[in-house]
């Protein structure tokens, strides 16, 4: 399809999907582990909160920098399609970044 015409594809409702499935999962996610450690499962110490907290440092500046992205795109008028794409990129790539922060201070420390 090198030739097809974005501004007829249907990207609403299977991003507002995804964007659900993401926030369901993430609940769900949250559930089973407290489920699996119940006595771990609320409790937080000053670590818990530092990592948190530099996590989406990382998140915030990834998103900060990827947003240039979609606003690019909206200034050179770009189909509404490529804009909501690359915005929900971005911020998939903050997401991910964070995790991934939280995932290493956890395992390596500070």
């Amino acid at each position: 399809m090198p030739d097809a015409d974005v501004a007829r594809i249907a990207y609403v409702r299977p991003m507002l999907i995804a964007i659900g499935a993401g926030i369901g999962l993430g609940i769900v996610a949250s559930i089973a582990a407290a489920i699996a450690s119940p006595r771990e499962a609320g409790r937080t110490d000053e670590r818990d909160r530092q990592i948190h907290r530099l996590g989406e440092y990382v998140g915030f500046y990834v998103m900060s920098i990827t947003a240039i992205v979609p606003l690019a795109l909206a200034m050179a008028e770009a189909a509404h399609f490529w804009i909501a794409n690359a915005l929900y990129l971005a911020f998939v790539l903050a997401a991910l970044a964070s995790s991934i922060a939280k995932i290493v201070l956890y395992r390596r420390g500070f």
